[in-house]
């Protein structure tokens, strides 16, 4: 399967919930996904349990996206551009986004999002997610 076929595969089962397929089929057991930020989604995930919880918060955020483009580079990189989209207290929230896709062994290995409007994704996920207080969101 070629590259930007994974890609689009996990788009595919993400369509229709099956989670369980993209982790046996598409992940790499070593998987990371990078969100840039300083928000409640922001960080570094990692290993297809972590990712698969950011979907589920993706999905409770609201968040859809459209208008979405697909290329690969010469070294196998898949890079997708995209437009999401989200709505807060009436407010509608356009967020122009670029994602890379790194394969390994046939399987998606890295992700790092780059998005266009930092300022707004900041505002829109600190309008959607709020952190319990001290102490009980410290670790133990």
């Amino acid at each position: 399967m070629a590259n930007t076929e994974i890609v689009l595969k996990m788009y595919e089962y993400f369509g229709h919930g099956d989670m369980d397929s993209i982790v046996s089929e598409l992940f790499h057991p070593d998987i990371t996904w990078v969100m840039p930020g300083h928000h409640p989604l922001s960080g570094v995930m990692k290993g297809p349990a972590s990712v698969v919880a950011f979907f589920g918060a993706l999905f409770k955020a609201g968040i859809t996206v459209d208008n979405i483009h697909f290329g690969e580079f010469e070294d196998g990189t898949v890079i997708e551009k995209h437009m999401g989209h989200g709505t807060l207290n009436g407010e509608d929230f356009v967020f122009p986004t670029c994602t890379s896709y790194a394969i390994l062994d046939g399987r998606i290995h890295h992700v790092q999002v780059h998005n266009g409007d930092y300022p707004s994704v900041e505002r829109y996920m600190w309008g959607m997610f709020k952190l319990k207080g001290i102490p009980e969101r410290l670790a133990d």
